[in-house]
């Protein structure tokens, strides 16, 4: 039976079952993944994209094709990420304003409506890349425009465009030469593929189910195959405004880094930028409207992990944990960032502000800042990209007496049946989770199974204690966690608590008292509840005091060794609490785990 119109009905169904086979590939997708970075991330991020997309259509079904070519296009560019993601968006927006109001189109209508989709797309980059999903689109689009006026059947007319597509495809490699020097076409060009294909699929077999599909062998990309990218950090934001200048936006940030997709409408756009300065990307986009959704991803660590042999397990911390990157690195460990904001200002932890930054915006701002955990959002795109490089994940969180993370990361991983993840309370913060996740990374370096990691981590927690010291309660006040009382009867007794975090969350250990020498007293405590007769790891973190940091960390050195001592600057999570010139001691007893 011949298909002749194209209503919200038929839109919903197709759709649903070419983004089922786009998920189903992304492992693949990932695989395959060098243009514009060899990064392994472009199925995940179509993958994103594409549930944001069905988890609204499942909810919003209409017959009317403009009502769901628009709830498309804005879900679209609600949860677009990556560079493939936000074309794709781009495109559904274009088609939806194609579709310019009309209920239903057929196969000639519908052709129009493609090549506005197609102009859109193209219109979304500052220096749009032959060779790419771009290609294969604009392929596509050109034999449907063919076709339409002897073809009515959609049936027909979409078989015959798919086929284009695919030829398109494999002519990717000969436009890219990082394609050809891989051997592998497109990766944006084959998820839009795969759409297009799940969709015939549809047509002729009716099934709308998520596949399961055998994925090619692909063999670990060449070492010739490298990025040499300038730019560390994938920025994405949305702006939300009243007419919003687009075109504005990308010459506005084109001194600030490259592969620039700005796709939207008039009242509301999604930025994508490869920069070095995600804060100055930010503050641009502010001026176009009220800024939310930020996302910046580490490309360079991306890369590695693309480029790794595969693993069985990853370590996975949040930013609440206080390591140096050269340990962070050389052990492995991801990190996914928590949130904090002055007032209106929102910040991603060591991506849109860093230390330095924050230590002045603390001091300065009359505003007092609050942190928050990373969104689940966050976490999910972290466990996708990783279940292409991982078989399972410990993920290793701030306390959920004191933070929401562990839950966050709990509530992601119900959305995932491919990827098995543990989440840990550390029961601890800063550089003490940071001892925590030091062992589970070592674990996972000394080829143990994922039971043994799992529970070498969690008797970590029990075997780690952090003690932390103040130089002054008037970040706890402002933070409300004490009353101003308080603080003025502990400075007029000179009365200094020492922190820990315990089970029920934040508690005070021991108070010191006099003025003189409590930095001395601190550490003459924290000596005293060094075990006897045990290996000892040490770890000190300090608030902008590096030089008394490390008179300390030499003195531990002198006593468990230099190898068992870390040394890290306090972060948000802990710093806003704890205010500057504080200093955190983690210790850890280095007991082995009886099997």
């Amino acid at each position: 039976m011949a298909i002749q119109y194209l209503d919200g009905i038929r839109l919903h169904r197709t759709f649903q079952a070419g983004l089922h086979r786009v998920l189903a590939r992304e492992a693949y997708l990932n695989k395959i993944n060098v243009f514009p970075v060899p990064d392994g991330d472009t199925g995940t991020n179509l993958a994103y994209t594409l549930m944001a997309i069905k988890k609204r259509i499942q909810q919003e079904v209409s017959p009317d094709l403009s009502v769901m070519s628009t709830t498309l296009a804005t879900a679209a560019l609600d949860g677009a990420r990556g560079n493939s993601g936000v074309i794709l968006a781009q495109f559904l927006v274009g088609f939806a304003k194609g579709v310019n109001n009309q209920e239903q189109l057929d196969t000639n209508g519908f052709a129009t409506a493609m090549e506005t989709a197609r102009t859109f797309a193209y219109e979304a980059l500052v220096q749009p890349q032959e060779g790419t999903i771009l290609t294969v689109i604009s392929q596509w689009v050109r034999t449907l425009q063919r076709a339409c006026d002897s073809l009515i059947d959609f049936k027909t007319l979409l078989q015959e465009a798919l086929d284009s597509a695919q030829e398109a495809l494999l002519e990717t490699p000969k436009k890219l030469g990082v394609l050809a020097k891989a051997g592998v076409v497109d990766a944006g060009g084959q998820g839009f593929v795969d759409l297009l294909r799940g969709i015939q699929e549809y047509i002729h077999e009716g099934t709308t189910q998520l596949v399961t599909l055998t994925t090619p062998d692909t063999k670990q990309l060449p070492e010739t195959v490298v990025s040499g990218e300038q730019y560390q950090f994938c920025m994405e934001c949305v702006v939300t405004g009243k007419e919003i200048d687009r075109k504005e936006i990308q010459n506005s940030l084109a001194s600030l880094g490259n592969s620039i997709v700005v796709a939207g409408l008039a009242d509301k756009v999604r930025v994508h930028i490869h920069t070095n300065e995600p804060r100055a990307v930010l503050k641009i986009c502010e001026r176009y409207g009220i800024v939310s959704d930020e996302k910046a991803d580490d490309m360079y660590r991306q890369e590695k992990d693309a480029r790794r042999s595969s693993r069985d397990i990853a370590v996975v911390v949040d930013s609440g944990c206080d390591l140096p990157e050269t340990v962070l690195e050389r052990l492995n460990i991801h990190v996914i960032p928590v949130r904090l904001n002055f007032g209106s200002e929102h910040y991603i932890d060591k991506m849109t502000i860093n230390g330095e930054e924050f230590w002045r915006e603390l001091a300065t701002n009359p505003i007092h800042p609050q942190t928050s955990q990373p969104p689940p959002g966050d976490f999910l795109r972290q466990y996708q990209f990783l279940a292409s490089h991982y078989r399972c994940a410990v993920s290793i969180h701030l306390p959920e007496s004191v933070s929401g993370t562990c839950q966050s990361a709990r509530t992601a991983l119900r959305s995932l049946d491919n990827f098995t993840a543990t989440v840990v309370d550390s029961q601890n913060v800063s550089i003490g989770m940071g001892l925590v996740a030091i062992r589970a990374a070592e674990a996972v370096q000394a080829g143990k199974k994922f039971d043994e990691v799992l529970a070498i981590t969690k008797e970590a927690v029990k075997q780690t204690k952090l003690y932390i010291s103040l130089d002054t309660l008037s970040y706890l006040v402002k933070g409300g966690r004490i009353s101003k009382s308080k603080q003025t009867v502990a400075k007029f007794f000179r009365i200094h608590p020492i922190l820990t975090v315990a089970e029920h969350g934040v508690k005070t250990v021991k108070y010191l008292w006099g003025g003189k020498n409590k930095h001395e007293k601190f550490i003459q405590f924290v000596l005293k509840r060094l075990p006897k007769d045990k290996k000892v790891r040490i770890g000190v973190g300090h608030a902008q005091c590096l030089d008394k940091a490390q008179q300390v960390a030499t003195m531990m050195e002198s006593i468990v060794g230099a190898d068992n001592v870390f040394l890290a600057e306090v972060g948000p999570a802990l710093g806003v609490h704890a205010g500057p010139k504080s200093i955190a001691i983690a210790v850890q007893t280095m007991e082995e785990v009886s099997s």
